[in-house]
């Protein structure tokens, strides 16, 4: 049996992880590529680790020619728009020029190898209409959402200048137990696990590095601001249809559902038996001044050309995430060692 081989940039985050798994069991020979190699990952034959920073020149160019992959899954970026402010020629570098320089290997030293790029829906800014799809105008409003709205008109004019098979998912929201606490998800998830079991802040702070939990209360910023969120396993399975297709191009991912940061508190807390309002202050210096109000994707593509749909519903993934904090707290505590976040940026 002849194998497939892929390498996955950005590989000890979130994504990284469900879609080494979903490969792994379909039998890829894996080369997965992070600044930090986590010792959490099992290790395994057909897969290689290689700690290197992409945004340094040559390094990544060097391990794809030696790689020779089949598909390439650059998942590295810096993650969060409110963070590109303050790094924004990082923020470029990562990912525009990143995603530019797999193109233009692939294009000169790796014909047939299929190229998937991380777009995000930050590139459609605060889009006004009902939902948003391939179609919508792009006005991104962050570094962040610049540097991804680069890389997504590059995979474009790769494929037509040069027949790259490259491929932009453009992903909405997209959560579950491995996001970083800096997200409101994780924040909330974490807080109702951590209110639930009498625990103080476990040690950990919030996005702006104070403690999470003061007198029993986490702080949020705008909590009517409504998402598409959707579970993130579900989303690395369309990363890989979208390079088994017969053609390339981009597709939006999501849900097509929205709710907002409210919700996600209500189902949290619910889940082990609390009022949210008892436990959830909302402080305005957390309230961004550049938020798109309201994201609601159209994967109809997605849906009609690749045969994809989510399985996990708003709920579950809420619940999911509570109860595996949950978890990880109770047997922390058993074990009486500190309490640890799960991972944050990486690229």
């Amino acid at each position: 049996m002849v194998h497939k081989r892929a390498v996955i940039t950005g590989a000890s985050g979130q994504d990284g992880f469900y879609l080494a798994q979903l490969l792994a069991a379909k039998g890829y020979r894996l080369d997965l590529v992070s600044r930090q190699v986590p010792s959490a990952y099992p290790r395994a034959q057909d897969v290689a680790w290689h700690r290197l920073d992409v945004a340094e020149e040559g390094a990544l160019e060097d391990l794809l020619t030696r790689a020779r992959p089949d598909e390439v899954y650059n998942l590295a970026g810096v993650s969060r728009p409110v963070e590109s402010w303050a790094i924004p020629l990082e923020a470029l570098s990562v990912n525009a020029a990143v995603p530019l320089r797999i193109l233009d290997v692939v294009r000169t030293k790796l014909p047939g190898c299929r190229v998937y790029q991380a777009s995000s829906s930050e590139i459609f800014g605060n889009a006004t209409g009902e939902s948003q799809d391939e179609a919508t105008p792009i006005q991104p409003e962050s570094p962040y959402a610049v540097a991804k709205a680069g890389a997504h008109w590059l995979m474009g004019a790769y494929r037509v200048k040069h027949g790259v098979f490259a491929c932009s998912g453009i992903l909405f929201n997209h959560e579950s137990p491995r996001r970083g606490i800096s997200y409101a998800t994780q924040k909330i998830a974490t807080a109702a696990a951590l209110i639930s079991l009498g625990a103080a802040d476990g040690g950990l702070t919030d996005e702006v590095g104070r403690p999470l939990l003061v007198e029993g209360r986490v702080a949020l910023g705008n909590i009517e601001v409504t998402r598409d969120f959707g579970f993130a396993g579900d989303y690395v399975r369309a990363m890989w249809l979208m390079l088994q297709a017969e053609r390339p191009g981009d597709y939006v991912i999501g849900t097509g559902e929205t709710h907002s940061i409210r919700e996600v508190c209500e189902v949290a807390f619910a889940h082990v038996g609390l009022d949210w309002r008892d436990h959830v202050v909302v402080d305005p210096s957390l309230i961004r001044s550049v938020d798109s109000r309201r994201t609601r994707a159209d994967a109809t593509r997605a849906r009609t050309v690749l045969g994809w749909a989510p399985t996990v519903s708003f709920e579950a993934l809420i619940r999911m995430m509570v109860e595996v904090n949950l978890k990880r707290f109770r047997g922390e505590r058993a074990a009486a060692r500190p309490l640890l976040a799960l991972g944050g940026f990486h690229h």
